[in-house]
């Protein structure tokens, strides 16, 4: 646990120093957010023309008001975005999460640390720590921007939601950063990860629910999204943030706790494995 703790330590402070970057990686999901986010309004794209009697339009305006709700959930278009962007976001910070071990292999770091008593597996458990810790804080800076830009939440929504997101988006963070942490432990170059990470980042967001209903997906792309992690995890945000309840649906979160289960399970025996024979 000592050894756990310091490396752990070793990977927050590297992270904190490089306040730049830590800005950078707010860039692209406040970019969707306030950009895209605000732009897209479908609800005024439903606009009822003025040649309508007026007898016709509360009854119009009813029914679209009920075709968007039974769509997204909500009328605010943003409030559905925002809510996928949370695990979005969590999934852009995890795949950088092995970026570090990559750099502490060409440094010499690495070789160092191998020669000491630390178990091979503490090794790649600290940085999934690490990496779930960095995407959480940074999660708490993008939930109070979304709520500035116009975050609805829900009459229900408390601070036992809020708790219950932490932990949703975290099991989530522990997924994709053991993932990606895994893949990194046979990869030499930053340039590969790089190249990793933008060949999957964009596929994993669209083939999701998070800018748009699955249902409203060809049959093909939908059996893709209920395979996707971000899916499930965007079900579980929307029902505490938008529905206010903290009922999650069991499949949805039995789905993502087992991705995460298996993913540090392949990550614990990979890395006794692999960073054995460096």
């Amino acid at each position: 646990m000592n050894a756990l703790a310091a490396l752990v330590s070793r990977e927050m402070k590297k992270w904190y120093r490089r306040r730049i970057a830590i800005l950078f990686t707010f860039v692209t999901p406040l970019f969707w957010l306030a950009l895209f986010g605000k732009s897209m309004n479908l609800y005024k794209l439903f606009k009822i023309p003025d040649t309508v009697p007026p007898q016709f339009i509360n009854i119009i305006q009813e029914a679209i008001d009920q075709i968007i709700i039974a769509a997204f959930g909500t009328k605010d278009y943003f409030t559905f975005l925002a809510t996928g962007m949370f695990s979005v976001f969590i999934l852009f910070s995890s795949m950088f999460s092995g970026m570090s071990l990559i750099f502490d292999r060409r440094l010499g770091y690495l070789s160092r640390l191998l020669v000491s008593p630390v178990k091979r597996e503490i090794i790649f458990l600290s940085r999934v720590i690490a990496s779930t810790i960095r995407n959480l804080l940074q999660f708490t800076a993008l939930f109070i921007i979304a709520l500035a830009l116009g975050l609805n939440i829900g009459p229900g929504f408390g601070p036992a939601n809020l708790l219950v997101m932490y932990i949703v988006l975290g099991i989530l963070s522990i997924a994709f950063s053991s993932i990606f942490i895994t893949v990194s432990l046979k990869i030499e170059e930053h340039d590969t990860a790089i190249a990793i990470t933008n060949l999957l980042n964009l596929p994993l967001m669209f083939a999701s629910n998070s800018l748009f209903p699955k249902e409203q997906m060809p049959i093909w792309l939908q059996i893709f999204a209920e395979i996707n992690p971000l899916t499930h995890s965007n079900i579980l945000i929307r029902t505490l943030v938008i529905e206010g309840s903290i009922s999650l649906p069991i499949v949805s979160l039995t789905y993502l706790i087992t991705i995460a289960v298996i993913a540090i399970i392949i990550g614990i025996a990979l890395s006794r494995k692999i960073l054995q024979h460096l």
